[in-house]
């Protein structure tokens, strides 16, 4: 892919820049966004893939909260082989009812050394398969819908880069 972007370059297609947003684009098309956990109802949109045992995540998320009237988070667990809690936890929140309130549950530490008993659910299958599509192995990893800049780990730019600050 990198190539591919060298040799567009090259032959005059635009900045970096202008050929990596594109590219985001492109692959923000392939995202499912009507299977993510959805969080808020703002106009400012911002694709998330978390692990529930990242604490980088977790203050990711409790970063985010307050200002859940200006955004839309369209969220999508990506448990960790590494994190086996991480599992539980992520088949809890995608097949519960109220998914918000789990995730909630989860990232504030609930369920810390005592994951719930549940089996698998589907969802987080598939949320697993769109992260490696996209080739993404590490959380939090955002996509802020519009300016479609990825911004991978937690950072305070991501809330300049929503406008929240």
């Amino acid at each position: 892919m990198r190539l591919l972007l060298f040799l567009l370059l090259l032959l005059g297609f635009g900045t970096a820049q202008d050929l990596y947003r594109e590219f985001i684009k492109s692959q923000v098309k392939e995202i499912p966004l009507n299977k993510a956990i959805v969080a808020g109802k703002g106009k400012r949109e911002l694709i998330t893939f978390i692990n529930p045992d990242c604490g980088h995540c977790r203050k990711e998320w409790q970063a985010l909260k307050p200002h859940m009237d200006k955004l839309k988070v369209y969220v999508f667990l990506l448990p960790f082989r590494s994190f086996p809690e991480s599992y539980a936890k992520s088949n809890y929140i995608a097949c519960s009812k109220d998914k918000l309130k789990a995730l909630e549950e989860v990232l504030s530490g609930v369920w810390d050394g005592n994951p719930p008993q549940v089996g698998e659910c589907p969802l987080v299958k598939e949320h697993t398969k769109v992260a490696e599509k996209l080739n993404i192995q590490s959380t939090p990893y955002n996509i802020v819908l519009g300016s479609y800049k990825v911004i991978e780990g937690y950072s305070p730019k991501l809330l300049e880069e929503l406008g929240i600050k």
